[in-house]
């Protein structure tokens, strides 16, 4: 891990940036130094404890969006997977809306079918392992701690009677292996469901998701409703499925089940008291330090483009922050190492990038702040958001509200995967971690 110095003209603005977003300023300041251009900002209180900035830097020119807000404030952050399953692409705004959000920005990449790259949770229910090894985004339930990072995520099913074990390797994320259980929820939607030729496990959840006894993770008490070996897939009818392949270690045991038991099925991201999750990469800053082996590079995912990242301070806040692209005269975006110099900038101890590209939007108030650099300008479905409550969080997840239209997955994937900010120029550059991900789509004359 190298400490990056920031230099040249647009290091000298960036330097100037923390001194612009701690001064509480309304309207319009401007500021040169050395041979910088002029730089402005307009800052705004939204709510308690939480501040929006407008920064212009001419030399670039750059447009960037800051929301900084103050875990101790009365707002509680809170995740957003598209369509509320899998699959499904929906727009920021559109998640924003029907989370009453005071404040949103895109998360996660995305698979051709719109569901997220890597582990996603939000309420208490964990929506999927992750597909690739990656990092998240996590703000325990108490709003005081702050998790940037891989997770070590894990899964449990435990028998109450006899507390035999059995460890979820995987949740609506494919067919278990021989020595593996799978659990589908749900939220696998028409994805990913229970395999056939299985022997499997329904269960219904008899509480609310709590807190585990010992590890921090979340569980809840359910009741075996069916079991059956081979033959048709089960369906989850609101509860689970758990599965094992029929020759596999642990079909003996679910085999065993009898309708009517209870289990407690679990699981946990190695971090304390977290209900809510969403991923991205690669990490920018880790102990006020820029990652210099994860934003150099010379792939066009390093290039400059419209940029969408989360980082954190010491003092106790969060940043959400944004950065135009592909706009001339209007904003250029930033390169991936100028984005992780950004967030030093601006005090973070640690930061995660999130989608970006045509992908980069935030959403204040139900309105669109920035300008997606989409060719019409257009906000482009994603697969998760990252929001903003206005208040406490009181388990959206729980009201069933019919889920938005999603748009056809091929054109919208057919966006991403060729965008060198979004997930195709995450799987092109990064190839040793993400070998044959993009299967043509990103052609080497669209970096």
């Amino acid at each position: 891990m190298t400490v990056k110095r920031i230099t040249g003209a647009v290091g000298v603005v960036l330097g100037l940036l923390a001194g612009l977003i701690t001064t509480s300023v309304t309207g319009e300041a401007t500021v040169s130094a050395g041979g910088a251009k002029g730089v402005t900002q307009r800052s705004e209180r939204l709510a308690p404890g939480v501040r929006y900035v407008v920064i212009r830097d001419r030399s670039g020119p750059f447009r960037i969006r800051v929301v900084k807000a103050k875990l101790s404030s009365p707002t509680t952050f809170d995740t957003v997977l598209a369509s509320d399953r899998l699959p499904g692409f929906e727009t920021t705004s559109s998640m924003a809306q029907r989370t009453d959000a005071l404040v949103a920005i895109n998360g996660d990449y995305a698979r051709p079918s719109g569901r997220p790259v890597f582990t996603f949770a939000s309420d208490g229910n964990i929506a999927q392992t992750p597909l690739k090894w990656g990092r998240n985004f996590a703000v325990d339930q108490s709003e005081t701690l702050t998790y940037v990072g891989h997770p070590r995520v894990t899964g449990w099913a435990t028998e109450t009677d006899s507390s035999a074990t059995y460890p979820i390797k995987r949740v609506n994320q494919g067919p278990p292996e021989v020595s593996e259980v799978a659990r589908f929820t749900p939220a696998g939607g028409s994805l990913e469901r229970a395999p056939e030729d299985a022997c499997l496990a329904r269960l219904f959840p008899q509480e609310r998701a709590r807190f585990a006894s010992a590890g921090g993770g979340v569980e809840a008490n359910h009741i075996v409703d069916r079991v059956k070996c081979g033959g048709r897939r089960l369906r989850p009818q609101g509860g689970s499925i758990l599965a094992a392949p029929l020759d596999g270690d642990h079909a003996p045991g679910l085999a065993a089940l009898v309708p009517g038991e209870s289990m407690t099925l679990g699981w946990s991201l190695g971090w304390p008291q977290v209900l809510d999750t969403i991923g991205g990469n690669p990490t920018l800053v880790a102990d006020g330090k820029v990652i210099d082996n994860n934003v150099s590079g010379s792939g066009a995912f390093f290039s400059r483009h419209p940029r969408t990242g989360v980082g954190t301070t010491p003092d106790g806040k969060v940043l959400l922050v944004v950065v135009d692209g592909r706009q001339r005269g209007y904003s250029v975006g930033m390169t991936l190492e100028e984005f992780a110099d950004l967030f030093v900038s601006l005090g973070a101890d640690h930061a995660l990038n999130l989608d970006g590209g045509g992908s980069t939007t935030m959403v204040i108030d139900g309105r669109i702040v920035n300008r997606p650099s989409e060719t019409d300008r257009a906000e482009r479905p994603v697969s998760s958001a990252l929001v903003l409550l206005r208040a406490g969080d009181t388990g959206e997840a729980d009201f069933q509200a019919p889920p938005p239209p999603a748009p056809k997955s091929a054109a919208v994937w057919e966006d991403i995967s060729t965008d060198p900010a979004s997930t195709g120029g995450l799987y092109r550059d990064f190839p040793s971690r993400f070998p044959g991900e993009i299967a043509g789509r990103y052609a080497p004359e669209n970096r």
